[in-house]
């Protein structure tokens, strides 16, 4: 369902935690949002939290959830159909946690061209999320850079790092990337998002694309 509904680009916010942020993603048309399970992180969800707004999504929102290293039993119990792996797994890991659950997977990696070139060869991953050095930070990188590695691979790129409504544009033009992924870049505070900037962020992407 992600990456065969032919909508450029793609638009996911990440990070959401209360049926405010849901109902702010389904009103300015967002593909999907992201769940984060990783320890730490100021947009942490405990398992039963994901579950209320996870059975609180439209049918236009796809749930995605996000894991840094996760046991398998962690995965399992994800009921979605798609995860985003941030943490050090490696290739014979991501082969096993497809195989195993069955979830398709986005794999999420700081930029570097041989590291996208490298994950590109990877039958079970079925998107590259391509983020700033440090995930959640909101940190940009050479998104020039990043239009020519775009070009080389075959696997689709999910951009993240640095964005939000006033920059989303422009890397959408520049790179022309399947699509685009914003946590910290449509947050009033860490970890709490503002329907305005959600808003201003996905109809600034889908303008840079019309």
């Amino acid at each position: 369902m992600l990456l065969g509904r032919g909508q450029h680009p793609f638009v996911k916010i990440c990070g959401v935690r209360t049926r405010e942020d849901v109902d702010a993603c389904a009103r300015c048309g967002v593909d999907a949002v992201g769940f984060v399970f990783a320890e730490g992180s100021p947009r942490r969800l405990e398992f039963p939290e994901a579950m209320a707004l996870y059975g609180a999504l439209p049918e236009s929102l796809e749930p995605i959830g996000l894991f840094v290293d996760p046991e398998m039993e962690m995965v399992e119990a994800w009921p979605g159909q798609w995860i985003q792996l941030h943490g050090r797994e490696t290739p014979e890991r991501v082969q096993s946690i497809a195989m195993e659950t069955g979830h398709r997977i986005i794999k999420a990696i700081p930029f570097d061209p041989e590291t996208c070139r490298f994950w590109d060869e990877h039958p079970d991953v079925a998107a590259l999320l391509v983020d700033g050095p440090e995930a959640g930070s909101g940190r940009a990188f050479d998104h020039g850079l990043l239009a020519e590695t775009i070009a080389e691979l075959r696997t689709p790129v999910i951009v993240a790092g640095g964005l939000g409504p006033n920059s989303v544009a422009d890397v959408v033009r520049s790179a022309q990337p399947f699509g685009v992924d914003v946590s910290s870049g449509v947050e009033s505070t860490r970890g709490v998002k503002d329907a305005s900037l959600i808003e201003a962020f996905a109809g600034a992407a889908r303008s840079a694309a019309s």
